[in-house]
């Protein structure tokens, strides 16, 4: 009975070993390709690109939707964040900066989001 419980000890130790492996491969591919020189902040409203604002370029942008929800955005040294929102909860503003491609600030109450775009 001993036997088996180390041989079945040793299949899990081997299953969980795959699995992790499996994951990180994932994690390596999956920043491999989202890790490309960030060219472009894309911002939509409602799911329509309202406006794409340069990286490289110092800026503020407004953005407003229908119903008068307000998000205003500063570009700096190649990151984008949000500064100002007419939401709630104010969580885009708590998502920091992003300059990697990808990366992406999302306003639900505003129905807002801006993702970090690489060069065409």
């Amino acid at each position: 009975m001993d036997q088996k419980n180390r041989q079945a000890g040793k299949r899990e130790l081997f299953l969980t070993g795959a699995v992790l492996l499996t994951a990180l491969l994932f994690f390596l591919v999956n920043r491999a390709f989202h890790s490309g020189p960030a060219a472009f902040l894309e911002i939509s409203v409602d799911g329509t690109v309202v406006e794409t604002l340069e990286l490289h370029k110092d800026q503020e942008y407004t953005v407003k939707n229908d119903q008068g929800g307000v998000n205003v955005f500063v570009i700096r040294d190649g990151k984008a964040w949000v500064t100002e929102a007419s939401c709630p909860d104010k969580i885009c503003m708590d998502q920091g900066q992003v300059s990697q491609e990808g990366e992406m600030i999302v306003c639900l109450p505003n129905r807002m989001t801006a993702r970090v775009m690489g060069a065409p």
